[in-house]
């Protein structure tokens, strides 16, 4: 757990998604801060909770956090445990993923409390590797994330027939 103070009285504390109240109040943040997202797929608010609930009691390498304000969740991330093939060598990596904001609390730092999060609990575990997806470079890059090579991703639909005859 860590405590933040954000001005004047109100604290703010990082602590691990447990109940399931917790997981409804973050589904809600996350639809709310990426909205348009979740159109295409079809699922529900429930599917959504049951997902993440699943996905960090039967997955070892996700984990999902709050940050509070209050006793009110006002944020959350999920955070991955990686391995890199560096040189040969495999080195534990953090990751992290889906921080989201409630959009009534934009603007008052709370992001960057939870990647500042993310960094010292990967550094109480002794790893120094960190990597994520900069849904946002500008953000990240002040943040100390860097831009790296170009990557170019192709993206095949199953039912494209091949025009190769192996």
């Amino acid at each position: 757990m860590q405590q933040f103070e954000n001005g004047g009285d109100m604290m703010r504390v990082v602590e691990k998604l447990l109940k399931e109240q917790d997981f409804v109040a973050f589904v809600n943040i996350v639809v709310g801060a990426y909205p348009g997202r979740l159109n295409g797929t079809q699922i529900t608010k429930e599917q959504l909770k049951k997902l993440f609930m699943q996905n960090q009691s039967n997955d070892e390498s996700l984990h999902y956090y709050g940050l509070w304000e209050n006793d009110k969740l006002i944020g959350g991330m999920r955070l991955h445990d990686f391995q890199m093939n560096l040189f040969s060598k495999m080195l534990p990596i953090g990751g992290v993923g889906l921080v989201a904001v409630d959009l009534l609390h934009k603007k008052e730092k709370a992001a960057k409390e939870l990647i500042q999060h993310f960094f010292n609990i990967f550094l109480e575990k002794n790893i120094h590797f960190l990597a994520l997806y900069p849904f946002r470079p500008d953000f990240y890059k002040k943040m100390g994330f860097g831009y790296g090579p170009k990557i170019y991703q192709y993206l095949v639909e199953p039912s494209t027939k091949s025009t190769l005859n192996i």
